[in-house]
């Protein structure tokens, strides 16, 4: 299985056909200035150089790419990183110290600074950027076998010593798919928004910035905005796509007036500026909500809709007063 291409990584899938995603090339020779002049290693510099040290290195068992680079829809452009998993037989060299990664370049920064577990207590997650520009994510194990469902969103065998891999499923790109929501909770969602909703003009008013861009960049936009996009976006689409993590591909999946209309919920520091795009955001939201609650069959609370809105839009106007 080694070097075999497995179809791709839920968080970059979802690419329509004939979508420009990636960035043009000049973005490319840009970087070659930035890194004092040095072109950006390719590809298969990086696997190669990967894969010669993992067959010396008798302690690497396995290893996987996972996420862009296997990517059915590629979008590969110079600021994408080597999403690498490594099955190793002894987790302490890795452990002790990072001297393991000079064989892969300069070190401009690496997260975490030390070596440690961020996602279950037999992996080490060492994520570093070289100071050509080049950015490998390092995931580590001890684990002598794999779950054969493990890479459900793609993966390609960079290296197999033991075997470990064999059985491994194909993928079937499923897992980060916008899903359908129940009428339990799209109906507690939107109730929720609402009650949220009020927080971002309660402290406009105040002039208390800092408090009321939590709620409206945070919990308005992230904990239910988002959502109802994603499922506007799934219905548009028979719930086949994803939209990546925190709607990062929301502009290929809206059209021009959707993506504009999403694009007036943004403000910066100016409260008046925020007075506008909260107002902008109750908007777009309603539209949305109302959109995917008609076509699903579930009911839109318009009269709390209204009761909201009408108390938000005095308490404006007392601030206008």
């Amino acid at each position: 299985m080694g070097g075999t291409a497995r179809l791709s990584t839920p968080d970059e899938a979802g690419v329509r056909p004939g979508t420009q995603a990636c960035p043009p090339l000049a973005a490319y020779l840009q970087l070659v200035s930035v890194t004092r002049g040095k072109p950006l290693r390719t590809e298969e510099d990086v696997l190669s150089q990967f894969s010669e040290w993992a067959r010396r290195n008798d302690v690497i068992r396995a290893a996987v790419l996972t996420s862009s680079r296997v990517n059915p829809n590629p979008c590969i452009d110079f600021l994408s990183d080597y999403d690498i998993e490594l099955y190793v037989s002894d987790l302490r060299p890795f452990q002790q110290d990072d001297s393991w990664l000079r064989v892969f370049g300069p070190i401009m920064v690496r997260w975490p600074l030390k070596p440690r577990s961020t996602d279950g207590e037999n992996w080490i997650t060492r994520l570093v950027q070289f100071k050509d520009g080049v950015r490998i994510d390092f995931q580590i194990t001890d684990q002598t076998s794999i779950e054969p469902d493990a890479y459900d969103n793609g993966y390609r065998v960079l290296i197999d010593k033991d075997n470990l891999t064999t059985g491994l499923q194909e993928p079937t790109f499923s897992e980060y798919i916008i899903k359908k929501p129940s009428r339990q909770e799209y109906e507690t969602l939107v109730h929720e928004f609402w009650w949220d909703a009020i927080y971002v003009p309660k402290y406009l008013w105040r002039d208390e910035l800092p408090f009321a861009k939590y709620m409206f960049d945070n919990v308005l936009r992230y904990s239910f905005l988002q959502k109802v996009v994603e499922w506007y976006i799934g219905l548009q689409n028979d719930w086949s796509v994803s939209t990546g993590t925190c709607g990062k591909k929301f502009k290929r999946y809206l059209d021009a007036e959707t993506w504009l209309e999403f694009e007036s919920t943004y403000a910066g520091a100016d409260v008046e500026e925020n007075w506008r795009a909260f107002f902008k955001t109750v908007e777009f939201f309603r539209k949305l909500a109302r959109t995917v609650g008609t076509s699903l069959g579930y009911d839109y609370p318009t009269e709390l809709d209204e009761e909201v809105t009408q108390y938000c839009l005095s308490i404006r106007k007392t601030n206008m007063e």
